[in-house]
């Protein structure tokens, strides 16, 4: 193929690319197949270069799934752990046949735990953004390198957000049991409420006790000494079951010995009398 002066280096190509925003198909039509070969060329030697560096940082991280097109992935495991569970992802990618110069095809899948869906959002913003910022270079390490330093910061604010989560239960708990120990603190005014509800109380019970005793003629019986007082009879019939042989009881002796106050002595008298009377 003889030179043209108006030949195209790659270099060239890429400028008019940049500059001019032109699409490929268009610059197929300025210079032909050759600048296409050569950008072609120059795009698999960019991505191969690429391949051999990330396959030299992740020897067991990453797996090649097809060789053309280019497609692989990435295992992706953060520095931190959170206890027993532990987390990893795959970042999935699939170069395009102008990669650096696009983006790649690419995808993010947790390969074990799980995130919500807020966390996993931001993961797959932050790489997106710096999938973004390094178009028309490799970009796949800065991509595995922010996914990696997110999925460890999510992390760690997880548990840190679930480790005073943790201590204030904690410290609720502590505190309510140590208000069961202390009781309730007696004041003037709690003890006023309870007395007068503690009254309250006693004067009802009393009341029905009284209502009951009205209601219920058994309730209302008379004592022993109450019938002994009021029936003289009672006296004399005691008398008659004396049989002969038994000891008389001289009232008197007892008189001189009882000792009676002035509030009991008019009771004790009826009882005296209504023996006496039954002699």
């Amino acid at each position: 193929m003889q030179d043209s002066p108006y030949a195209m280096t790659v270099a060239d190509v890429k400028d008019l690319l940049e500059l001019e925003r032109l699409p490929l198909e268009q610059v197929w039509y300025i210079q032909g197949e050759g600048v296409s070969a050569m950008l072609d060329e120059d795009y698999k030697e960019e991505q191969a270069n690429e391949l051999e560096a990330l396959q030299s940082i992740y020897p067991d991280e990453y797996e090649e799934i097809s060789a053309d097109p280019v497609e692989f992935t990435i295992l992706i495991v953060p520095d931190e752990e959170d206890g027993d569970d532990t987390y990893a992802m795959k970042l999935h990618v699939k170069y395009t046949e102008t990669y650096p110069d696009t983006l790649p095809e690419f995808s993010l899948d947790m390969e074990e735990g799980e995130l919500d869906e807020e966390d996993f959002d931001t993961i797959m913003t932050k790489v997106t953004e710096a999938a973004e910022e390094a178009i028309g270079m490799g970009m796949v390490f800065s991509m595995a390198s922010i996914a990696k330093d997110t999925l460890s910061e999510i992390i760690v604010n997880n548990k840190e957000r679930r480790e005073r989560e943790e201590e204030e239960e904690a410290q609720r708990e502590l505190e309510e049991e140590e208000k069961r120990k202390e009781g309730t603190r007696v004041t003037v005014e709690l003890f006023t409420r309870w007395k007068t509800a503690f009254d309250s109380e006693m004067a009802e019970k009393e009341r029905i006790e009284k209502g009951l005793k009205k209601d219920d003629p058994k309730l209302l019986k008379p004592t022993g000494r109450q019938l002994f007082e009021r029936d003289h009879s009672l006296a004399k019939s005691d008398a008659t079951f004396m049989e002969e042989g038994d000891v008389d009881v001289d009232i008197a002796l007892f008189e001189r010995e009882l000792v009676i106050s002035d509030d009991e002595d008019d009771n004790e008298n009826d009882v005296l009398r209504n023996i006496r009377s039954s002699d």
